[in-house]
């Protein structure tokens, strides 16, 4: 094989091999300018190759004198358009420079350089005949000769300035073109500076390596070529050029496969692969099948040709498990890359599938969109548990969520989606939605819902693509199903923080349990003139059911009980504080009505609104059977004396904690042998049966009468067993307190 036909084989693969690239590139997306711009540019760099080598091959013939002049030569110069193209394409990748450019018609001036070289090139010559025309015109005189006379030497002149253009036509315009392509490398590293992608960094940073390695051999070899003509021939500088621009192709093609440059979709990588391979690898089959025989012939003779032939045979055995193995390389090393969709599902159901923390969920959502498929922006909208309405979530210069309503329009129009949705089909949605002015604001191009068997769990608002990529059918099917699995993600989530705050508040509620059990008395304190017994029953949740029995000295004790608001352990916390404050106040020995008042005052200042309390504090005297006492909001005691007369204990204030600057007056009732009093709160007398009547007081008066020649402990039990039959909840609904008092004979009768 000479050099000449080793030089049409070279240029010929190589433009083929670009203009089919260009073609893959610009079939699989061509709305995207993108794509059209470097399907173009590749185009063009392959239409010079390709007319280098016609020229070749028409050189070769017996009539191709004049060749070089000819118009046919001359389309060789097309391919210049590669540099205002290369610099067209670093003005739209990585960042789109001419997005609100006012006048975009001015970029096509970038093509001036070319277009006139290209021009020039083809139509010299008739334009020398016209300006010989003119001087042949002018010089026959006559009143023609007066007009044509000054557009002849103004046509020469022309002609002057476009022959020294022809002349140093090669030097003029290559030094065109290398400003072309420094102006193309300085955008595209300033336009790397400003990508934040990951995926998109690493396509421009290796788009801007192979232009950097291309250009310099090109930039070498040319100012090499026009100080040096003589040392670097006509056949090593065209050698050079190729190199150069298959060096820039091959990395082009590198970022595109490996790293889904262009975006180009899987189906159409695998085919421009597996073409390229199999080219190239049926091209060394048949060259070695060609060249078998004059390789043999030196070393076996006249048997050759039939060693040749088993040759063949052997390479036609190892032909198809050498394929299968460049086909499984070639799948390793580019195909199944991480932005592959397959891959992709793979990978997030694995990160996804033990990720309960909703921050993190949304997080790695987010990373994955962006990676995987160049999302600018990603907002997450949302159903808020603790607000009970949708809420767009914090993210990038937005610190804080925004809470929006069930009634916005935009939010029922996204609820009656199924699938990935473009925004724009949801314009009947917008009118008076601050959702949807909130979309518009962010430049939201999809929506993709994210909703469970039942309900609307939220919605992902999608940005455009990073580089002026276009979502194409691929993503919309790769989101569909990445919603799915980011249902099922949050879902466990959601679940896993309800299990959590279900633990927290059982932990809550043991805790809370443990302090009222502690600060309750582990029994009742013996007097000789009368008997005490006491329960109390805490609920599931924990309420604030309290009471204490305070000695004041040997044959007097104070008696208290009380019922915080609230559950769990804000109400464990308010009867401790009101313990506190209770036995403080007996030891600075405060009357009845001052100890209220104070205390009243107290929890106001310590705790909020909300919080509040019944409380009746007693103080009975066991000598006398005096009891001073007053009632602040509690059910009122049941006094019932031995006759089997019903006193109700009702005097004091309203509840403690509620309304500020509060007076409390006391009591004083003389307590007689065998009377029985009897104090309790709401979560007696407020049980419900299955029909949901309350226990009542009444009952509870009447179970009292009843058994009023019983001891305190058999009364409490009496009591509770009837109430258990009334209501059999176990535990029960709320708090269950008792306290039964009974004077015996021991005490001084007072009539």
């Amino acid at each position: 094989m000479d050099l000449q036909l080793a030089k049409i084989v070279v240029c010929f693969l190589a433009g083929g091999f670009l203009i089919f690239l260009a073609l893959t590139v610009t079939r699989d997306s061509f709305a995207n300018r993108l794509n059209r711009v470097t399907g173009a540019m590749l185009l063009f760099a392959g239409l010079g190759p390709l007319f280098v080598a016609l020229g070749a091959i028409v050189q070769q013939s017996a009539a191709a004198e004049g060749f070089e002049e000819s118009t046919i030569h001359h389309l060789q110069y097309v391919w210049e358009l590669f540099f205002p193209l290369l610099l067209l394409f670093s003005w739209i990748f990585p960042v789109d420079r001419l997005r609100g450019f006012k006048h975009l018609r001015l970029r096509y001036l970038i093509f001036l350089p070319q277009v006139m070289h290209f021009v020039l090139a083809l139509f010299f010559d008739e334009l020398a005949d016209a300006v010989r025309f003119l001087e042949a015109a002018a010089a026959e005189g006559g009143f023609s000769s007066m007009i044509l006379r000054p557009l002849s030497k103004l046509a020469s002149l022309l002609f002057i300035f476009v022959g020294l253009l022809r002349t140093y036509q090669a030097t003029i315009f290559g030094a065109i073109h290398l400003i072309y392509l420094g102006t193309a490398i300085y955008f595209l590293e300033s336009g790397r500076k400003l990508v934040t992608n990951p995926r998109l960094l690493t396509q421009t940073r290796i788009v801007a390596w192979g232009t950097r390695l291309g250009g310099g051999l090109y930039t070498v070899t040319f100012l090499g070529w026009s100080f040096f003509p003589e040392k670097i021939p006509d056949d090593l500088k065209l050698a050079l050029f190729l190199v150069a621009l298959l060096i820039w192709t091959g990395y082009l093609i590198f970022v595109t496969i490996r790293h889904q440059f262009l975006d180009v979709r899987l189906v159409f990588r695998q085919s421009f692969v597996y073409t390229i391979t199999s080219a190239l690898l049926v091209g060394a089959y048949i060259l070695v099948v060609v060249q078998s025989k004059r390789i043999l012939t030196p070393m076996f003779g006249e048997q050759a040709e039939v060693v040749s032939y088993g040759f063949i045979i052997l390479i036609l055995l190892l032909f198809q498990p050498i394929n299968n193995g460049i086909d499984n390389l070639i799948r390793s090393m580019f195909i199944r890359t991480r932005t592959d969709h397959r891959n992709v599902l793979e990978r997030f159901s694995r990160q996804v599938i033990s990720l309960f923390d909703p921050q993190k969920l949304r997080q790695i959502i987010e990373e994955t969109l962006k990676t995987t498929l160049l999302v600018e922006k990603v907002h997450f909208v949302l159903f808020d548990d603790t607000v009970g309405e949708y809420a767009i979530q914090p993210g990038e210069g937005r610190p804080r969520r925004i809470v929006l309503t069930r009634d916005d329009l935009m939010l029922r129009g996204v609820n009656l989606l199924d699938a990935p949705t473009y925004l724009r089909s949801l314009s009947d949605y917008k009118e008076g939605s601050p959702l949807a002015a909130f979309l518009e604001e962010q430049r939201i191009r999809l929506v993709l819902p994210l909703k469970d068997a039942n309900d609307l769990l939220g919605f992902l608002a999608l940005s455009d693509k990073a580089a002026g990529y276009r979502y194409s059918s691929d993503d919309i099917n790769l989101l569909g199903v990445l919603s799915n699995q980011m249902v099922t993600a949050l879902t466990n989530a959601r679940l896993y923080v309800d299990s959590l705050e279900r633990l927290r508040l059982q932990e809550e509620v043991t805790m809370a349990r443990q302090i009222q059990l502690g600060l309750l008395p582990s029994e009742p304190p013996a007097v000789e003139s009368f008997a005490i017994a006491a329960h109390s029953t805490p609920s599931r949740t924990v309420g604030g059911d309290f009471y204490d029995f305070i000695p004041i000295s040997d044959h007097n004790i104070a008696i208290v009980i009380a019922d915080a608001s609230g559950k769990g352990m804000p109400a464990a916390l308010m009867i401790a504080q009101i313990q506190a404050m209770v036995r403080s106040e007996v030891n600075n020995g405060s009357p009845i009505g001052a100890m209220l008042k104070n205390m009243n005052q107290q929890i106001l200042r310590s705790s909020t609104a909300e919080k509040y309390a019944t409380l009746f504090y007693g103080e009975l005297d066991g000598q006398n059977g005096r009891l001073c006492y007053a009632n602040a909001g509690h059910n009122y005691p049941i006094l019932v004396r031995s006759d089997g007369q019903v006193e109700l204990l009702k005097e004091g204030g309203p509840i403690i904690g509620a309304l500020p600057h509060m007076e409390y007056v006391s009591c004083e009732v003389q307590l007689q042998p065998q009377d029985i009093l009897f104090l309790f709160s709401d979560g007696l007398s407020e049980a419900m049966d299955a029909e949901e009547h309350e226990y009542g007081e009444d009952r509870i008066c009447d179970m009292l009468l009843q058994h009023r020649n019983e001891e305190p402990q058999a009364i409490v039990d009496i009591i509770l067993n009837d109430m258990r039959s009334h209501d059999p909840t176990y535990p029960p609904r709320d708090d269950t307190t008792i306290i039964a008092i009974k004077m015996n004979d021991l005490m001084v009768k007072h009539g």
